[in-house]
């Protein structure tokens, strides 16, 4: 298996996780379209060595993250001083413009 076949399947495994539709482990096998022994390895791979906090929650019959999260997968570049200087909540001021709105609030 290619590496990104491997990573597009981690990636699909944790959408599944975080919308909570896994469902009992042979169905998330057969989804991921893999055998039911490499879904667990791959899931003791994941808890192990990327620390995931995935759990199997009965109640739901899915697996979850027991923390609110998700994996991030892929590249990210390292801001220059002066994009860090323009970003503001996580955009960049010359591609984010603010419209602030006020009313007057009334309580009742």
């Amino acid at each position: 298996m290619s590496l990104c076949q491997y990573l597009k399947r981690i990636e699909r495994l944790d959408a599944l996780i975080r919308r909570k539709s896994t469902g009992p482990p042979k169905e998330l096998a057969r989804k991921l379209n893999i055998s039911e022994r490499w879904l667990y390895k791959l899931l003791g791979e994941l808890r192990e060595e990327l620390d995931c906090p995935i759990e199997y929650d009965q109640y739901v019959r899915s697996y979850v993250y027991s923390v609110k999260g998700k994996m991030v997968i892929g590249f990210q570049k390292n801001l220059s001083k002066e994009e860090m200087r323009q970003t503001i909540g996580g955009y960049y001021r010359k591609y984010f413009h603010c419209i602030y709105l006020f009313s007057d609030l009334k309580f009742i």
